[in-house]
């Protein structure tokens, strides 16, 4: 890396800590500047605003999210017992993704309102993302004979979004993450199983776990 692409980076990481810590808008080019002791007319030289760097996060946000929304086969389950396990892992990776890093929720919830028309695109991109994801992951399940034929394929993976983002949503306000996290898993697999898996699946995952 050249210096002025190692400059860069720096600047951005100065940016990441400020913007996670004072929000977009109540962080100043000269909070970001002093972060790394360089004037604001250095800064300048690398970016043309607050806006401008800020965008630039923005996507190596997104790139983030969707490296990791796409970790991991759809398709690999083929009994309830592994679409549960399966589940349970893929919303453990959103809350992984979503709440640990602070900016990144702020980002997708709070920060882009009433910014900038692109970054609101972008974000929309997000949660476009998320529910194409979804979507692979109720096919799959039908497929294999493990949820019911009867689901409406792009709404159940737009309502389990809608139940993930807010419980991530809950998640990063609460004092107590860690029970937060535990209380909505079972929250989030119990209502997604119960209302979608077949029946005769079910059951037998049932008959299975009082044997044990």
């Amino acid at each position: 890396m050249d210096k002025a692409n190692q400059k860069r980076a720096e600047i951005v990481n100065a940016a990441y800590t400020v913007f996670s810590r004072k929000g977009y808008h109540s962080a100043r080019i000269e909070d970001i500047a002093a972060e790394i002791g360089m004037s604001q007319g250095l800064f300048y030289r690398y970016f043309d605003s607050k806006l401008d760097i800020f965008t630039q996060i923005v996507d190596e946000i997104i790139l983030r999210i969707g490296e990791g929304t796409t970790e991991g086969a759809t398709t690999a389950a083929n009994t309830l017992e592994e679409y549960i396990e399966q589940l349970e892992h893929g919303v453990e990776r959103l809350f992984v993704i979503l709440v640990d890093d602070p900016l990144i929720s702020k980002v997708l919830f709070f920060e882009t309102l009433g910014i900038d028309e692109e970054l609101h695109k972008k974000i929309d991109f997000v949660f476009d993302l998320f529910a194409e994801y979804s979507s692979l992951f109720v096919k799959n399940g039908i497929a294999k004979s493990i949820l019911r034929s009867d689901l409406n394929v792009k709404e159940i993976g737009l309502a389990f979004n809608a139940l993930t983002l807010e419980a991530v949503r809950r998640i990063s306000r609460s004092d107590d993450k860690d029970a937060a996290r535990k209380t909505w898993m079972k929250v989030i697999v119990g209502l997604m199983i119960q209302g979608t898996a077949d029946l005769k699946a079910l059951n037998e995952l049932k008959e299975k776990a009082a044997e044990k």
